[in-house]
């Protein structure tokens, strides 16, 4: 019985794995040459001259011969191709062990697979926060708008968090690279979800939809932060919206773009909801026109239709405004 109780208490003190790992490998697949980018045991990459973002996701099936399925990543994950990576593990591969310094393989059209990891990186991981330094590496991302794919710029000094330092921007239909975004401060790095972009997305309104948002900060809940890109036709390149707030939600009809914050009230149950609207007056510049606030006051659960209510609204008095514009919301709720 000592035995079985100085286990449990062995697996108690045990850390839970909780970082994300981040590797890129080079290589080739037959002739092409390929850059894959992987986020624990599933990857996006390019291959070849096809010049389009390709998603490595794993098999679990014990009797496929392969262990990875090919797709693109704006289809509906049809099947492409399959991949086999010669003594893989998903449990070692993503604890991070040596043994994974090349990925050999082949494919299931008899391509070779001959891959080399030139960057790995622990998020969340005490040891990498307080060792790793790394500057401008560049790691592919999933989005992609209509005609342009990314990749963004990651550096990390020692004791800090990485964070992207600018955005390259590439044609799809030629893998040129045609812009480089600088001079990006205070966005954390999160992989290759850190732009986001979908085919109706279209924050200037110009009818062509190649626009995209960098998150700041959180990839969800409320209060996140972006930066907004749209591309500029005549300058035939991005530039970044004057858009500065919360979880903005755009209304294409209106050609506006509110802003939501959310702000904890004097009392557990208060809340404060703080909404800017802001015009968009062209020339990729927009106006704020409008900034409501509400105070919500005694929230509690309505026993009749179970929700959430509150007994009392009002507006909010100026420094209430004041306090919530400066109020930071620090609860992580990636991890949500």
């Amino acid at each position: 019985m000592k035995y079985i109780k100085c286990i449990l208490l062995t697996i108690l003190l045990i850390p839970a794995i909780s970082y994300a790992m981040f590797r890129i490998y080079t290589g080739t697949i037959g002739q092409d040459n390929a850059e894959f980018y992987f986020d624990d045991e599933y990857a996006f990459y390019l291959a070849g001259k096809e010049h389009q973002i390709k998603h490595l996701s794993f098999i679990s099936k014990p009797n496929d011969v392969f262990n990875f399925n090919v797709d693109y990543t704006d289809s509906s994950k049809k099947v492409l191709d399959k991949i086999y990576i010669e003594n893989f593990d998903e449990g070692t591969f993503y604890r991070g062990t040596e043994d994974y310094q090349h990925l050999t393989g082949y494919t299931l059209n008899g391509k070779k697979v001959n891959l080399h990891k030139i960057f790995e990186y622990k998020k969340y991981d005490e040891r990498s926060l307080r060792e790793a330094e790394f500057n401008n590496i560049d790691y592919l991302q999933q989005h992609s708008t209509k005609d342009f794919y990314f990749k963004v710029i990651i550096s990390k000094k020692k004791k800090e968090e990485a964070n992207i330092v600018g955005i390259k921007v590439y044609r799809k239909y030629d893998g040129k690279q045609i812009q480089t975004i600088t001079g990006i401060k205070g966005c954390e790095f999160h992989g290759h979800v850190n732009i986001v972009s979908y085919e109706d997305i279209d924050y200037n309104f110009d009818g062509d939809n190649n626009d995209f948002r960098l998150v700041k900060d959180r990839l969800t809940g409320p209060n996140h932060t972006s930066k907004y890109y749209v591309y500029d036709k005549k300058q035939q390149q991005f530039v970044k919206l004057n858009l500065e707030g919360n979880a903005f939600r755009f209304d294409y009809e209106e050609k506006e773009a509110t802003s939501y914050k959310n702000c904890l009230g004097k009392k557990n149950n208060d809340y404060i909801l703080l909404t800017d609207d802001f015009k968009y007056i062209g020339n990729n510049r927009y106006k704020k026109i409008k900034t409501e606030c509400l105070y919500k006051a005694d929230g509690h659960v309505n026993k009749d239709n179970n929700r959430y209510e509150y007994r009392k609204q009002r507006a909010c008095k100026p420094k209430e405004i004041k306090a919530c514009r400066k109020y930071i919301d620090t609860n992580d709720y990636d991890d949500y």
